[in-house]
């Protein structure tokens, strides 16, 4: 199993999760080991977050920020941390800053479900986003830079297992965009 990203990009997952929550955890805890990164965040600031987004987490998410790693994993290992940390991953200082920020978002921003947080940037504005009312984390894909403002927010096919699985098997994915060729405005 390769745990450091790899060079190799795709536009979807390539495969579905395979893994257990407890293999993924295990896995995601090896990579910390190897590469440095932070403890696990106190699980107070986990309850501090969820009760001002006003639900839990994914448990998923939940268990990798309180058991591994307070940020830094996933692809390009940007996945932002829970608390602010000192070690700043996708320019944000915590997860609770960016959801703060999502949730009283300027007017033009404001068609976009605030359940729908951004959680690793890819550089150039693309974003990966989950979704906090997904108990299993389903994924968002986000991208400025093509796509109407309608359109630049979009639902994945996969969940966060899924998305965290084919990372750790070496892949390097961004969101694939949607087909909105109806769509006047894209």
């Amino acid at each position: 199993m390769p745990l450091s990203p790899a060079s190799s990009t795709v536009s979807v997952v390539t495969d579905p999760a395979a893994w257990t929550d407890d293999e993924i955890i295990a896995r995601i805890r090896e990579f910390a080991g190897q590469n440095e990164l932070p403890p696990p965040a106190p699980s107070a600031a986990a309850d501090e977050f969820e009760a001002v987004s006003g639900g839990p987490m994914p448990p998923l998410l939940r268990r990798v920020y309180c058991e591994v790693a307070d940020g830094g994993f996933g692809v390009d290992g940007n996945v932002v941390s829970l608390t602010d940390n000192g070690r700043w991953y996708s320019d944000e200082e915590s997860l609770l800053d960016v959801y703060r920020h999502w949730s009283q978002p300027p007017e033009e921003w404001d068609i976009y479900p605030y359940h729908v947080v951004p959680l690793v940037t890819l550089g150039c504005a693309i974003w990966w986003h989950i979704d906090l009312r997904s108990p299993h984390g389903q994924m968002w894909g986000w991208d400025p830079n093509t796509l109407c403002r309608h359109h630049q927010l979009f639902p994945e096919r996969f969940t966060l297992a899924a998305w965290l699985t084919d990372w750790l098997r070496g892949n390097r994915t961004f969101p694939a965009l949607p087909d909105v060729s109806d769509c006047p405005d894209c």
